[in-house]
């Protein structure tokens, strides 16, 4: 049976350890950890993770029905990426993208643009005075 770890990193296969973790607002090793199986993501992680590779949380858990598959004996529910609101941060994609295109960390990006805020806060407030 394959893993939760497995599953994401045959997901992740053409993105790294960094950037994925980046996506999802985790440390890379939290991710390294997750794909060896040594901890799991809690259930709003796994949401992002199936949200953004378009899969069901079920499938990434390796959830299956009963041998006989029947109805009958489990509740089935059928679920579609459609059914549910889905929040894409804007602005956090404009600091991993503006990030990968001066090659430095979405942190460095993030904290550059928390700086230039508070500058431009205290410039306001000293024209004010």
């Amino acid at each position: 049976m394959e893993t939760l770890g497995a599953r994401i990193k045959q997901l992740r296969n053409n993105l790294t350890q960094e950037e994925l973790a980046a996506i999802l607002k985790v440390d890379r090793s939290t991710l390294a950890s997750w794909e060896v199986d040594r901890r799991e993501p809690d259930i709003a992680t796994l949401s992002r993770i199936a949200a953004f590779f378009q899969v069901s949380i079920d499938w990434l858990v390796g959830h299956k029905l009963d041998k006989a598959g029947s109805p009958s004996k489990a509740v089935l529910l059928h679920e579609a990426v459609g059914d549910y609101q889905i929040y894409i941060d804007k602005s956090w994609e404009k600091v991993i993208a503006t990030a990968q295109a001066y090659g430095v960390g979405p942190d460095a990006v993030q904290q550059l643009l928390e700086l230039n805020a508070k500058i431009a806060l205290s410039l306001k407030n000293g024209k004010a005075k």
